[in-house]
């Protein structure tokens, strides 16, 4: 085969119409592998880390090199008097100099929109969360801490209608959409059920709490420690307080009634259809985001109508004591229950189905007037057990497996 050689053109031309590549060069760059987007993705992911963890090292030296400084000194009295001095430089450069100040709000706002940004595509992009193993659902831990009443007693529904927010405003404000597209309500009810999530808050409210008061008391303290300061101290606050809440949330709770359920996972993998039994726990709070209840609540305005039909329905709701009724007698927490089992629909309706015929037959056996009364009292307890277990079946989870 002949050599390749690029053409010789006038100087024109080859400015506007550059040489075309060799051949094999082209086929070469054509068939070259292309890394696809998640490697690029994973790549620029690794590179990010890398300078947070070089950014990380750093700050722990310096902290580190600080600590070592006030170890090599002979008392205690000393330490206690130099942590006592790097205060008051602290406050004196916020004092002296506004920029200080400054850098301390702008640290802190920064960290904690980081954080909100995080904790926002980490619920985003998360596939399941699921009630811990054996822990009570959030609907339990609110009826045994009595937080049902407790709303009641301080009259916070109607508190809540008096500043102009009613049950519509959460449809007006596409707030339910929000909570269905995210899994915000099911990512709340892990995060509180979880026996280890007051341990890891606690644990790195200490880890940056401890980094900002190592900067905090340095000797002299320069803008950019002012910027770290608030940006650890902020989230140690945040953490330690969180941690405090859910301590106490759910401190004495435990698990009332059963939410497991058996259940078939089907995937399909190279050997063919591959059937898993499953034995999962189940909290209404997940059934209802799986079957996309809040979004179709939205999208029918269907709290906009009942805020039409009903004067003031919060206030009302306050009014009848139907949140403590709820909470006493353990309503929620049994239909949750029932919804978990998965014949827990046909359990409630059932008996529906009993009382049918025997409206029937006592509307054609019983003598007039008794015929009348026994057969309307029975049909209307039929339609309401029949109702209930279908409500059950609708709050039940999607089955996975259908034939």
């Amino acid at each position: 085969s002949r050599a390749w050689a690029p053409p010789v053109l006038p100087l024109r031309d080859s400015i506007a119409h550059p040489p075309a590549a060799p051949p094999y060069l082209a086929q070469q760059t054509a068939m070259a592998p292309q890394a696809p987007p998640r490697a690029r993705s994973a790549a620029v992911g690794l590179a990010a880390l890398a300078v947070a963890g070089h950014a990380l090292v750093g700050l722990s030296s310096q902290a580190f090199a600080l600590a070592a400084q006030r170890a090599s000194q002979p008392s205690a009295a000393r330490v206690s008097l130099g942590m006592q001095e790097g205060l008051k430089a602290t406050a004196a450069a916020v004092t002296a100099s506004p920029a200080h100040g400054l850098a301390l709000v702008a640290g802190a706002a920064a960290s904690l929109g980081l954080a909100a940004a995080a904790a926002r595509r980490g619920a985003a992009s998360r596939v399941a969360a699921r009630v811990a193993k054996g822990a009570p659902s959030l609907i339990q831990i609110l009826e045994q801490k009595g937080l049902l009443s407790f709303a009641e007693r301080n009259r916070l529904l109607s508190q809540a209608e008096n500043a102009g927010l009613g049950i519509q405003t959460v449809e007006e404000l596409g707030l339910l959409k929000l909570l269905d597209k995210l899994k915000l309500l099911t990512f709340a009810e892990n995060l509180v059920t979880s026996p280890t999530t007051p341990l890891l808050l606690l644990v790195g409210s200490v880890l940056f709490g401890g980094l900002a008061f190592v900067l905090a008391t340095a000797p002299e303290v320069s803008f950019l420690q002012s910027v770290l300061v608030g940006a650890l101290g902020a989230p140690a606050l945040v953490l330690f307080g969180a941690a405090v809440v859910l301590a106490g949330l759910t401190a004495g709770t435990r698990r009332t009634r059963p939410l497991t359920r058996s259940d078939k996972d089907v995937v399909y993998g190279p050997n063919g259809f591959v059937t898993t039994d499953l034995v999962e726990d189940v909290s209404l709070i997940e059934s209802l985001e799986k079957r996309s209840v809040l979004s179709y609540l939205e999208e029918n305005r269907l709290l906009s109508l009942a805020a039409s039909l009903v004067n003031r329905p919060l206030t009302l709701t306050e009014n009848l004591g139907i949140l403590s009724t709820l909470e006493s007698q353990g309503v929620l927490s049994q239909v949750e229950s029932a919804a978990a089992d998965k014949y827990g629909a046909f359990k409630a309706g059932g008996l529906g189905l009993v009382l049918l015929p025997l409206a029937l037959a006592a509307f054609f056996i019983l003598p007039d007037p008794l015929n009348l009364l026994a057969a309307v009292a029975l049909a209307a307890g039929a339609l309401a057990v029949i109702a209930l277990g279908a409500g059950i079946a609708l709050a039940a989870p999607p089955p996975r497996f259908t034939r």
